[in-house]
C-alpha cells in the first residue's frame, strides 16, 4: 500500500491569501499574461485573470485540506529540508508556516518557507512590518516526488519554472538580497540541490510580476465597475440567486441526516 500524506492548512492563512496576489497566483498567470500581450488589446479582459479575481471574491467554502497527497507530502517535509539546509550550509534559516507577508503598496504577497528572521506569527501578516524588513534572505522549498525532482535537477537554471516564485519575494520585500530555491527529495539519487537568485538575476521576472499585479488590479476594477453600473455587460442573462452555497449545503446535510441509511463523515 502506498503512503497517503495528509495535511490541514490554516483557514486564517487561506483567507489572508485571498486578499492579495500571491507568488503562486502570479506564476499561474504568466501564460495568460503572455497571451494577453500578443492580443495587443489593452481593453481585453484575460479570462484567467477574471477567473482568479472571482475565486478570491466569492463567498464559497474554504477547503483547508491539501489538494493532494503530493502537496501534503511537500508541506510536511519542509521543516526537515530547512534543518538539513542549515546543517550543510552552516548558516541558519528559520522555518515559516501558515504566515503571509503582504506589501500593501502593490497588493503582492508571499508565504516564505524559511527566512533569516524567525516567523513572528502563525497566521496572517497584513503588511510589511518592521520585523519583515529585517529579512534579507529567504528559502523556497520544493519537495517534489522523484521524477519531478530529477527533471528540475537536469534542467538549465534559466528554464526552471520556480524562477517566478523566487522573483515575487523581491517585489514584496525591496530590501531582499537573496532568494534560494531548495529542491529536497530524500531517497533520490541526488536528494538535495539549490539555486540562489538575486534581484538582478531575476530582473525580467520581477518586472513581469509587477505588470501582472497591475493588470490584475485593472481587471478587478473593470469587473467591479461593470457589476455596479452595468451587470448585464458580460452576459445578457446574468441573474441574482436566491440561495447561498452554504445554505444549500446545510440543507443538504440536514436531509442526509434524516435518512438513517446514510452515513456522513464530518
Amino acid at each position: 500500500m502506498g503512503r497517503r500524506w495528509y495535511h490541514e492548512v490554516s483557514a486564517d492563512w487561506l483567507k489572508a491569501r485571498q486578499g492579495c496576489l500571491t507568488a503562486t497566483d502570479i506564476a499561474s498567470l504568466v501564460p495568460e499574461y503572455k497571451r494577453y500581450l500578443k492580443q495587443k488589446d489593452p481593453d481585453a479582459i484575460p479570462p484567467g485573470f477574471a477567473a482568479l479575481w472571482c475565486q478570491k471574491h466569492s463567498n464559497g467554502f474554504l477547503d483547508t485540506s491539501s489538494p493532494s497527497s503530493a502537496a501534503a507530502r511537500g508541506h510536511i517535509m519542509e521543516p526537515y529540508a530547512v534543518e538539513e539546509w542549515n546543517k550543510w550550509t552552516g548558516g541558519y534559516m528559520y522555518h515559516w508556516d501558515d504566515c503571509i507577508i503582504i506589501n500593501g503598496s502593490n497588493g503582492i504577497g508571499f508565504s516564505p518557507d524559511a527566512a533569516n528572521y524567525p516567523c513572528p506569527c502563525r497566521v496572517k501578516m497584513g503588511s510589511v512590518s518592521d520585523e519583515c524588513r529585517a529579512i534579507n534572505s529567504i528559502l523556497e522549498v520544493k519537495c517534489y516526488e522523484p521524477a519531478a525532482h530529477m527533471k528540475a535537477f537536469v534542467e538549465s537554471t534559466d528554464a526552471h519554472k520556480e524562477r517566478m516564485q523566487a522573483a515575487v519575494p523581491f517585489a514584496v520585500l525591496p530590501q531582499l538580497a537573496a532568494a534560494t530555491v531548495l529542491w529536497y527529495c530524500p531517497g533520490a539519487p541526488v536528494p538535495m540541490f539549490s539555486c540562489t537568485y538575486s534581484a538582478a538575476g531575476l530582473a525580467e521576472e520581477i518586472k513581469m510580476a509587477f505588470e501582472i499585479a497591475d493588470l490584475y488590479r485593472k481587471v478587478g476594477e473593470s469587473i467591479e465597475d461593470a457589476i455596479a453600473n452595468d451587470p448585464l455587460k458580460f452576459h445578457p442573462a446574468s441573474l441574482h440567486t436566491m440561495y447561498s452555497e452554504d445554505g444549500i449545503y446545510q440543507e443538504w446535510l440536514a436531509s442526509q441526516v434524516e435518512n438513517d441509511n446514510v452515513f456522513i463523515m464530518r
